[in-house]
């Protein structure tokens, strides 16, 4: 059975923060909408859309950060049980300045493809990138990075030890 190493998940005041100013803004302008006259078809649609599209972005957003992120010694999973990437797979952590990744977060770089998903504030996946971060708090994203990488170091080591016996 795989032991639990870390564990990252969205506070429940972030969760608030973002779930208000996301369905906030989707309310402000669905209520630009119901004010305005209706002169610029055009631009009343616009405006109507990116309300909804807003209320869509809350509604996920709510949906994503419920569940937490799990990091085993099998490898790393969400709260479902979803699987990620298992730590055979994982080729580096990227946590440097220049990365591609969310904020207050890291980039996992796997060996092989992954399956493509998307959890706002909390996760992304896309070709051999896993994006962690976003919406969680910084120390809790650092430990688990941390921990990837001392256990890709213990790795690397066992395989060069490995390859010095034969």
């Amino acid at each position: 059975m795989a032991r639990e190493l870390a564990r990252l998940e969205v506070s429940q005041a972030r969760r608030t923060v973002g779930i208000a100013m996301q369905g906030g803004l989707g309310l402000f302008l669905l209520y630009i909408v119901a004010l305005g006259s209706g002169d610029e078809l055009l631009g009343t649609l616009v405006l109507a859309g990116s309300g909804f599209i807003m209320l869509w972005f809350a509604y996920k957003f709510w949906r994503a950060t419920d569940v937490a992120l799990v990091l085993t010694t099998e490898g790393l999973f969400d709260g479902n049980g979803r699987p990620f990437c298992g730590f055979d797979d994982i080729e580096k952590v990227d946590r440097g300045f220049f990365a591609f990744r969310p904020s207050s977060g890291f980039v996992i770089i796997c060996k092989t493809p992954v399956q493509r998903g998307w959890a706002p504030g909390l996760w992304w996946a896309f070709g051999k990138h896993i994006g962690i971060g976003g919406a969680t708090g910084r120390a809790a994203g650092k430990q688990m990075a941390d921990i990837i990488s001392v256990m890709l170091t213990e790795r690397g080591a066992e395989i060069k030890a490995g390859k010095n016996e034969l």
